[in-house]
């Protein structure tokens, strides 16, 4: 019995070893200890630290879903601010109303990152807000009679807009319209998974298919982080840089630190941890914020609101996060019941057809990253069903509606770490963030510029995996050359033209005008939609276009891809779901379509 306890013990302390290192010096360790490795292939032939089923230490996972969380903070920090704007919310009041937004945001994100990891397609992602959503509800609040009025134009209104009163339409009433449309959208999303519409669909697509899709992801990102760059370069540039040296250069230099083992054995020395290689975004990001600190306390960075350095300083929040309570748990259909009409919900649902697209791409591409196989039909039916779920939550708290964020299958490709607990911790430091307003105040205060050096380099990754998908493909084919090179010209140059000529769109119906306009400006939607009618109608063999190695599923007869494809079965009551022939005919079971054995 002691010697179970020692192994226990031992066990314990060996995690460490799994969480700091690929391979480690043995000359000193006792014999048995040997460390995982781990041999999923990734674009760059690259490995992996932590695979999708793979367990870090609790600590770990801490640290690795904090590093997750403040690679997708921005869009919660930046979008209350620009829902703000769209909603015409008075100068007096914004400040109230974005930190009701921040927290129904962050909220609906945590539980929607929870149930997509756990129940959807149990893929390492994270849900955030979907800009495929925004689109539609900003065109549709630039419309009257949603449109904010013009101080300098309109008679009674003055330029500070201090009250509501002054308003035809006050701005409860502008978030419950766009509420109404999210509940509708998310219910249309939800039946398109539930029916197994999606997992029938995702039979014809392929690499040709998704690898344009990815990389108008990519190339979307950017402008976000531009946004915040340009607030400061050179602390941007600092993040970037910090960012690449110690993901590219850094990655296999071991920090030395003190190891002892267990007291039965008494052996003390120094061993060296590979931080570098775990957490070049949570390392990068703090150096640049303590390098802010510094420069805010020295006035370096100028106190001027209005310069744009000034997103620069650490203390910009100080008054917010005095004021902000403790604990602030937001609450469903706070500004009053939602309303409903034909055009904000044609126009949401397009937008909602958009994002499954987006999470199509993402799945493939969070696969590839974090060791697992092709997401089978099951998988991409609950995720979709999942994210349609979360969007109906979305509605009910005031938010726009989520989506699998892209920016994380980078996180990934950087860190190496693609486990789903981790993505689970991650969704728990949301609630927190989202209910402990403190908390949430301070993250809130990370400088701008920093956020946008770390999009700096996910979003060229981001872009990157798109292009990676081309692997499976024959790309000597000039068939596929003109396939993918096609597609991604046309997700640009289309939505650039429209935005170049604002109403060019004249059908005589608003509705049809306002979908169509939507649907042409999402550049991923018009990339994906080329590359998957050019992939299934121009002829070409099945090795051609990449779907021998593509679509890869658990019928492969190999035993570790069977292995690896019980990924994606639920977390508990499989044993059950087995045995009922039922579940063969439910489109979001692990068990449909499978022949009776």
């Amino acid at each position: 019995m002691d010697t179970e306890k020692v192994q226990s013990v031992q066990m314990e302390f060996n995690s460490i070893d799994d969480l700091i290192r690929d391979e480690r010096d043995q000359t000193e360790i006792v014999e048995g200890d040997s460390p995982r490795q781990h041999d999923s292939d990734q674009p760059g032939g690259s490995k992996l630290k932590y695979s999708i089923d793979d367990i870090p230490p609790w600590y770990a996972c801490l640290l690795f879903g904090l590093q997750q969380h403040l690679t997708m903070f921005s869009s919660a920090l930046v979008f209350p601010f620009i829902m703000a704007n769209m909603y015409c919310v008075p100068d007096d009041e914004k400040s109230t109303v974005i930190a009701q937004l921040f927290s129904s945001i962050v909220l609906i994100e945590s539980v929607g990152t929870f149930l997509q990891s756990t129940f959807g397609t149990r893929l390492p992602i994270i849900q955030g807000i979907a800009n495929a959503l925004y689109v539609p509800a900003s065109v549709i609040m630039s419309t009257q009679p949603w449109k904010c009025p013009d101080p300098e134009t309109e008679p009674g209104l003055n330029n500070t807009m201090n009250s509501t009163l002054e308003y035809e339409i006050s701005y409860g009433e502008r978030i419950r319209e766009i509420q109404g449309a999210t509940l509708v959208a998310a219910c249309f999303q939800m039946l398109l998974g539930l029916s197994g519409v999606m997992g029938f669909v995702i039979r014809y697509v392929g690499p040709l298919t998704v690898a344009p899709t990815i990389t108008l992801i990519g190339l979307s990102i950017y402008p976000v982080s531009l946004v915040n760059i340009k607030n400061h370069w050179g602390i941007a540039f600092l993040s970037m840089a910090l960012t690449t040296i110690f993901s590219q250069y850094l990655h296999k230099v071991k920090v030395p630190y003190p190891w002892c083992t267990p007291k039965t054995q008494r052996k003390c020395f120094v061993d060296g941890a590979k931080i570098f290689a775990l957490f070049p975004v949570l390392l990068s990001v703090l150096i640049s914020w303590f390098v802010c600190h510094i420069l805010t306390i020295t006035d370096v960075f100028p106190d001027d609101p209005k310069d744009p350095a000034f997103q620069a300083r650490t203390d910009r929040n100080a008054e917010s996060i005095a004021s902000i309570p403790w604990i602030w748990f937001p609450r469903p259909f706070r500004w009053g019941l939602p309303t409903v009409s034909v055009a904000a919900v044609i126009g949401l649902c397009a937008g909602s057809v958009a994002s499954i697209i987006e999470s199509m791409g993402d799945y493939y591409a969070c696969a590839a990253m974090s060791g697992a196989p092709s997401p089978p039909g099951h998988a991409i039916n609950r995720g979709i069903s999942m994210e349609g779920f979360a969007c109906l939550l979305a509605g009910m708290w005031g938010s726009l509606g989520v989506t699998s964020y892209s920016g994380n299958v980078g996180a990934i490709a950087i860190t190496k770490v693609g486990s789903r607990r981790v993505i689970q911790w991650t969704s728990a430091l949301l609630f927190v963030f989202a209910v402990v307003g403190k908390i949430g105040a301070v993250v809130a205060s990370l400088p701008t510029p920093i956020i946008g050096g770390v999009m700096w380099v996910l979003s060229g990754i981001t872009l990157a995996i798109g292009v990676s998908n081309l692997r499976h493909t024959d790309m000597t084919s000039t068939r596929n050359l003109f396939i993918f090179g096609v597609a991604v010209v046309s997700g640009i140059m289309i939505p650039d033209y429209l935005n170049s000529e604002p109403g060019i769109i004249q059908t005589g119906s608003f509705e049809a005008d306002q979908v169509l306009e939507i649907i042409m400006k999402t550049g991923m939607l018009i990339a994906g939609f080329v590359g998957f009618v050019l992939d299934n109608t121009v002829p070409g063999t099945a090795k051609e276009r990449g779907l021998l190695t593509w679509q890869r599923t658990d019928d492969v007869q190999d035993a570790g891809r069977k292995l690896e494809a019980e990924s994606y079965d639920l977390p508990f009551g499989m044993s059950r779901v087995r045995g009922w022939k039922w579940t063969r005919y439910i489109p979001v079971c692990p068990t449909f379509g499978k022949k009776e054995e």
